[in-house]
């Protein structure tokens, strides 16, 4: 894999070099049927290109499907020029925190709708699809991603009565306690927020996923599924959501609200990945809605678990892995279309 690649590199790039790169990531030892999975495919080669810009396609021996390299992935059926989506592609795998879709449309001359579904499709790319267990000493916290408290809005409305209280009590000479949550009846400042829980190898691999609510019941389950727990040691909060998952595997405790380091014991590595998280969320988009927040957890994980690598590396990583579709917008079944 060339290193120097670059992003004027990859704009630079016509249909045809484009299509040979994505074949030598997606196929390197030949090429495959994306209909049976039958290798040896023969070659037809058009004349003209009249109908379609792709002059050089694959038939399948054993099904007879004719198919590209594009087929199957995220790039089909897409008439967006291949160059333009591998600098997206370039572009989302080099950025710490993100490149926003009007960043993508002002950049490579696409309209916004069609930037917006580019960024989409490549998140889908993106997703974590070997499901291997994550090992060793594991730091497992959750966050909550959402809008913040306005003027007026019922969140700053009880952080306002709350500190009128603490300032007449100062006032008389009392000591008012420490509240954890708003009084009966009023809405808590996290109700209006996306639960996102996560777990992080020292020095490794993170994992993140949205969830309901941070309880023992719920938490528990997610992690014996993704925590090889007879060779792991697990470090967290006080939060009563871990309670359960001691009977498991080794854990030790951090209590936040009296020390954030004791020894080796401590969460700093996955709380530093939420604040990588939220400023790509509330810097580079502003606004993520609740449905698409797993997509966007799932590009932030990606260029995080492979940030030991160049970026020419893991944008031809990523190609390797484009194969699957993305059909939650589509209303009708989608034919196949053999020149994509």
């Amino acid at each position: 894999m060339n290193t120097s690649l670059t992003f004027h590199d990859v704009m630079r790039w016509t249909d045809d070099q484009c299509r040979e790169f994505l074949e030598s990531q997606r196929w390197p030892d030949g090429a495959i049927c994306p209909k049976c999975g039958a290798v040896e495919p023969y070659t037809l080669t058009r004349k003209s290109a009249s109908k379609n810009s792709v002059r050089s396609l694959y038939k399948c021996r054993k099904c007879r499907k004719q198919f590209t390299a594009t087929v199957g992935t995220i790039f089909e059926d897409s008439h967006i020029p291949l160059n333009k989506w591998f600098a997206a592609i370039y572009l989302m795998c080099s950025s710490k925190k993100g490149v926003s879709a009007h960043q993508i449309h002002r950049t490579l001359g696409v309209t916004y709708k069609s930037a917006w579904f580019m960024a989409h499709r490549v998140r889908e790319a993106m997703r974590e699809k070997d499901g291997s267990l994550l090992s060793g000493v594991i730091e497992a916290d959750e966050t909550y991603v959402g809008r913040k408290g306005r003027r007026g809005h019922p969140v700053a409305k009880w952080e306002q009565i709350n500190e009128r209280e603490r300032l007449d009590a100062e006032a008389r000479g009392l000591t008012l306690r420490r509240k954890s949550g708003p009084k009966r009846g009023q809405p808590h400042p996290r109700t209006e927020k996306a639960v996102v829980f996560g777990m992080m190898e020292r020095g490794g691999r993170v994992r993140t996923m949205k969830i309901a609510a941070p309880t023992a019941e719920g938490i528990k389950p997610i992690m014996i599924r993704n925590i090889a727990v007879k060779d792991s040691y697990l470090m967290t909060d006080g939060h009563h959501a871990y309670r359960l998952i001691r009977h498991e595997m080794p854990h030790s405790i951090i209590n936040h609200e009296i020390e954030y380091v004791r020894g080796d014991v401590h969460t700093q590595g996955i709380e530093n990945y939420w604040s990588i998280v939220k400023r790509s969320i509330y810097g580079i988009h502003h606004h993520v809605a609740e449905n698409y927040l797993p997509s966007y957890l799932s590009e932030r994980d990606y260029v995080f678990n492979s940030r030991k690598i160049a970026d020419a590396e893991r944008f031809a990583a990523l190609m390797g892995q484009t194969r699957g579709r993305l059909l939650w917008y589509c209303r009708t079944p989608q034919v196949e279309n053999p020149y994509a």
